[in-house]
């Protein structure tokens, strides 16, 4: 009897596991661009699907851009190279590779040591520091100019910031070309929260971390929320911003990265940054349209108008992972 209970328990097991995990292929989502429709101004987005075992939501995003390559490597930096990788490494990592996976494209992520990042090679890749960095001024300059000259850097939560001045005493320290970005405890229990239009075409997830970016700060940088902002009675705090630095692009989210059971936790963030870089929002030059389809299992078909003209990122996903739905394609129109 008792062989008998466990045999079932067992057999009950094996099919919750398969009940709740991902369908075996992604369901690719064909994506069209034609600027030359009736309405002048306008680009039709013609998108169709195959059904689905699952009901599911679509989301389309059209991402206005200044640059149209391919999807760049992903560089985690590794902050201290001991052995033993962090959680706030490992975690990115992992999340990530698991995340192109379920979307059918082949990962491009990396982890490098610090010491022996080189700058000049990796000119083209999106680079994450999910750590407290301690770097000498000059370093820290380095990396700078590398984001100014068109790099795309990703922080996570204070102390991530390598070119960041501090304030001591009520005074800024560092550098004089240093960014003043402050952080503040979030006590999102007490505040009214709204999501920017970039959190809701993308789906992002880093909605509460510990500690959020001052929104007076980063608007005297001229920073663009993307994420979630967090009205107090102490001011606005914003869960990630993107911020052009010359020719390139710096992202800040609140963190440090915790546990990944919470909403600042590592699958989390590792979802926005892919998000940021498929979408084109790394290199977006105004706010994306969107469009989302309701919950359903058949057949999909059919057109999206908008206003964005000129190069663009059209990407169509769903925000559940149990059905891995993608498509994507860049057009330029006029």
């Amino acid at each position: 009897m008792k062989r008998a209970f466990v045999l079932g328990a067992a057999v009950l097991l094996a099919l919750i596991v398969m009940a709740v995990q991902p369908t075996s292929s992604v369901l690719h989502v064909h994506l069209d661009v034609d600027s030359g429709i009736e309405d002048y101004g306008t680009v039709k987005v013609h998108y169709s699907v195959g059904a689905s075992p699952h009901a599911y939501e679509l989301v389309i995003s059209i991402m206005p851009v200044d640059e149209l390559d391919g999807l760049p490597d992903i560089i985690i930096v590794d902050v201290d190279g001991r052995p033993g990788r962090p959680p706030a490494v490992t975690g990115l990592y992992d999340h990530l590779i698991t995340d192109m996976k379920l979307r059918g494209l082949m990962p491009n992520v990396t982890i490098a040591d610090l010491e022996r990042l080189d700058l000049k090679a990796v000119s083209k890749s999106v680079m994450v520091i999910g750590e407290a960095v301690d770097m000498d001024d000059d370093a820290a300059a380095e990396m700078m100019s590398w984001v100014s000259g068109g790099g795309r850097l990703v922080c996570i939560g204070p102390g991530s910031l390598p070119f960041r001045q501090e304030l001591e005493g009520g005074e800024w320290t560092g550098r004089e070309d240093f960014l003043r970005v402050k952080y503040r405890e979030l006590d999102y229990s007490a505040d009214a929260v709204e999501a920017s239009v970039y959190a809701k075409a993308l789906s992002l997830q880093t909605s509460a971390p510990l500690y959020a970016l001052e929104k007076g700060s980063l608007d005297d940088l001229g920073a663009v929320t993307i994420g979630h902002i967090h009205h107090g009675v102490d001011g606005d705090l914003v869960t990630s911003a993107m911020l052009p630095l010359g020719d390139g692009r710096l992202v800040l989210f609140g963190g440090p990265i915790t546990q990944p059971f919470t909403t600042s936790g590592d699958a989390a963030i590792s979802w926005d940054i892919l998000q940021l870089v498929t979408s084109g929002g790394l290199w977006s030059t105004g706010e994306p349209e969107f469009t989302i389809l309701p919950m359903s299992v058949d057949a999909r078909d059919g057109d999206f108008t908008t206003s964005i003209s000129g190069d663009m990122v059209v990407m169509a996903y769903t925000p559940r992972s149990y059905v891995p739905a993608y498509g994507r394609t860049v057009a330029t129109t006029s």
